[in-house]
């Protein structure tokens, strides 16, 4: 039998419609109660019913164009998911009912007084929808009667339960910072049983619906599993985040965010399965759809970069803070070091369109893209220390930061696979001995890397800059110690390639040191007596080594 042919059965497909059905009526009724409003007597912080309405019916959305493109399996994984983050968000909607004044829900409704709010009808419709989303949830986990296709075995499953463990870990924190006397910045550990129970299901619901998706030895079920997942999440901590971004008095916490980035970096992992598959020559063709030529590939790198490029641009024009005074914020020295990563990383992308050269460059589109977020990472820390100390607000420069994350990812993404698409159409060939001198260079290089990331590049009175170990910028060591585990990675990865896409990885690192060595030009501005760290000279003697390795690499692939 066909699997196209047991996608159209019955009672199964009539038992998946139906989920669909049941999860499409609760997303609406989810979508009407913020529009008529789920207390009396306070009104929510901001005009938040469009976006809530968005995020309810984005699921159901989706999945019915998969159920009409013909991906069910896809559709019920999806539908499942939700379902499970339903359970926990229903208990959290039932505390506005008992305890309204108790609730940390600002998109919802925010007090203004300490007379305390009213339950009326948009609650009840929430919670009518959750029991819907539960209900329609319930049905499409057993796919709708569909037995799994056990031709292929689960691959990469540890990836999404951790990027979902993550996420509960910022499920777990604070919605928000408030330096409002009216409204709590409770997370669930600071509310009623009622509320703590929901905060707690929906945190675990993340890596619970996750792993249950990727255990599955169906590849389109594992895959509409992540997608629910994160389109769940995306319905959790977007409101939050919003909220911060446009009511005075309520700042961004760190917890939103982190979830936030799982959010988007889950769906991420099917791509990378499929991928992992490519390079591994297991390229099934009836479950992998035929990609485009390489050339597209890159040109679709290349708009992804160029728009990552352009946002993490404009997020250094942009102000990254507004004072909740309402005056003008200085601004901050450390975007300084967003130019030269983001003019770089837009020269790469711009390549990629040109066919001639896209596939010598291709290789340093990863190291461009860190050297973007440690650039990013610097230009975060003060923003997020000032708006939780109630000082300042994030600003259109910041959120665009945030914004240059996932559109950067997708042009690794596609990146990768014109990557992998190329080495299974070229004849790899025997694998060449490398060079004395080669071998030297990216030795040094290595060396001076790790002196470069573990030392300071500035010290002035009073201040050292981060460094691996965290300290007071955590966000920046976290990014640095990627960074260097990558490049450790990409060097080795570099040393068994084929030389010219060799010397493309080292000139790619080569911008990531660069990077790093400019920031005592570019920030030192800011800092009394400042002057050149250890981790300065090192980082320009890695740049000097690596463009040394890239050239000897260069020039033994002319030969």
């Amino acid at each position: 039998m066909t699997r196209t042919e047991l996608e159209n059965q019955t009672p199964a497909a009539a038992r998946l419609r139906t989920s669909w059905a049941l999860a499409a009526a609760g997303s609406l009724l989810l979508a009407l109660g913020p529009l008529l409003g789920v207390v009396d007597g306070a009104e929510p912080a901001f005009t938040s019913w469009p976006l809530l309405a968005l995020l309810a019916l984005l699921p159901p959305v989706v999945a019915g164009v998969l159920l009409m493109r013909g991906r069910p399996f896809v559709a019920a994984g999806l539908i499942a998911a939700a379902g499970v983050f339903a359970v926990g968000r229903l208990l959290s909607d039932l505390l506005i009912v008992f305890d309204a004044m108790e609730v940390a829900r600002p998109e919802l409704f925010r007090p203004t007084t300490l007379v305390a709010v009213t339950p009326s009808t948009g609650v009840w419709l929430l919670v009518a929808g959750h029991v819907l989303v539960i209900a329609g949830g319930a049905l499409a986990a057993g796919r709708a009667g569909m037995p799994a296709d056990e031709s292929e075995p689960p691959t990469l499953v540890a990836l999404p339960v951790l990027i979902a463990a993550v996420a509960t870990v910022g499920l777990l924190g604070k919605p928000f910072v408030s330096a409002d006397p009216f409204q709590l910045d409770r997370g669930p550990w600071d509310l009623p049983v009622l509320g703590l129970v929901g905060g707690l299901l929906i945190a675990l619901a993340a890596p619970l619906a996750t792993a249950l998706a990727a255990s599955s030895p169906d590849p389109d079920t594992r895959e509409g599993g992540t997608l629910g997942v994160s389109l769940s999440l995306l319905a959790v901590v977007l409101p939050p985040l919003v909220v911060t971004a446009t009511a005075p008095g309520l700042g961004v916490a760190a917890g939103p965010l982190i979830a936030l980035f799982a959010a988007l970096a889950l769906p991420v992992v099917p791509l990378l399965a499929r991928l992992v598959r490519l390079w591994s020559g297991k390229r099934d063709s009836t479950r992998d759809l035929a990609l485009p030529s390489v050339q597209r590939m890159h040109v679709a790198a290349g708009v992804f970069s160029v728009l990552a490029a352009v946002a993490i641009l404009l997020g250094t024009v942009l102000p990254q803070l507004v004072l909740t005074t309402g005056g003008a914020a200085p601004g901050l020295a450390s975007a300084n070091l967003l130019w030269p990563a983001g003019l770089a990383f837009a020269v790469i992308g711009c390549a990629l369109f040109v066919p001639s050269v896209a596939g010598a460059v291709r290789p340093a589109l990863l190291f461009g893209y860190f050297a973007m977020q440690l650039a990013a990472a610097g230009a975060v820390e003060p923003v997020l220390a000032a708006n939780q100390a109630g000082i300042a607000q994030p600003g259109a420069g910041f959120w665009l930061m945030v914004v240059e994350f996932p559109l950067g990812l997708l042009a690794l993404i596609c990146a990768g696979l014109a990557g992998a698409v190329e080495r299974e159409d070229t004849d790899a060939g025997k694998r060449q001995e490398v060079p004395v001198a080669e071998l030297g260079a990216v030795l040094l290089a290595g060396l001076f890397t790790v002196g470069a990331f573990a030392l300071p590049t500035v010290r002035g009175d009073g201040y050292t800059a981060p460094t691996l170990v965290p300290d007071s910028d955590p966000v920046v060591s976290v990014v640095l110690l990627s960074c260097l585990l990558w490049l450790i990675v990409g060097a080795v990865v570099a040393l068994r390639s084929r030389p010219a896409r060799g010397a493309g990885v080292f000139a790619g690192a080569a911008l990531l040191l660069g990077v790093r060595a400019l920031e005592l030009p570019l920030t030192g501005d800011k800092v009394a007596g400042a002057t050149a760290a250890p981790g300065t000279w090192l980082a320009l003697a890695a740049v000097v080594a690596l463009v040394a390795a890239a050239g000897l690499m260069g020039a033994r692939s002319t030969r």
